[in-house]
């Protein structure tokens, strides 16, 4: 009984996994500067791709439909690479997620600081008294993580050392 139970078991998942699975074409868009590999950011077929032209001074934004070996096929156009000049990264770059970490950090360790202040001259004194060194800390603290928030990767532009790629992996 428990033999026959495992026998139909690994039948089923023989024919589960010998069923025929359609092995599509792995299609992307790399933007990579130099050979520096932490650097890559990566655009799959189904993702909005924000760029701007050579015959344009502003970002278009597009679905990507289909990458070929030397356009890229997007929803309301079709592109060459060369004719890209710049990318617009700034939700795509994963640097850009640590900086906002790094921000959001800042800002709590100065809240942190400054009501630590508050709660310590309430229990001590019995009245709110924030001294300057406390302040100007807090303040630093503050001002640290308004910077880190503004400081963000936004444009990949295609120039230098900076290249744009579009990688087929088992073609069709």
């Amino acid at each position: 009984m428990k033999n026959s139970f495992y026998k139909t078991f690994i039948l089923f998942l023989v024919i589960l996994l010998s069923s025929n699975f359609d092995i599509h074409a792995q299609k992307f868009i790399l933007l990579q500067k130099g050979t520096n590999q932490k650097t890559r950011i990566k655009y799959e077929v189904g993702e909005v791709f924000t760029y701007k032209t050579k015959n344009n001074d502003y970002y278009i934004s597009d679905v990507i439909r289909d990458i070929q070996p030397e356009i890229i096929v997007l929803s309301e156009n079709v592109l060459r690479p060369e004719d890209i000049t710049a990318v617009y990264i700034q939700d795509k770059d994963p640097r850009n997620q640590t900086l906002k970490n790094l921000s959001f950090l800042s800002y709590g360790a100065g809240a942190i600081f400054l009501s630590a202040n508050v709660i310590n001259s309430l229990y001590q004194e019995g009245n709110v008294s924030i001294s300057d060194g406390s302040l100007i800390t807090s303040a630093a603290l503050f001002g640290s993580g308004f910077v880190l928030s503004k400081v963000r990767y936004k444009h990949f532009k295609k120039k230098g050392r900076n290249k744009i790629q579009l990688i087929i992996l088992y073609g069709d």
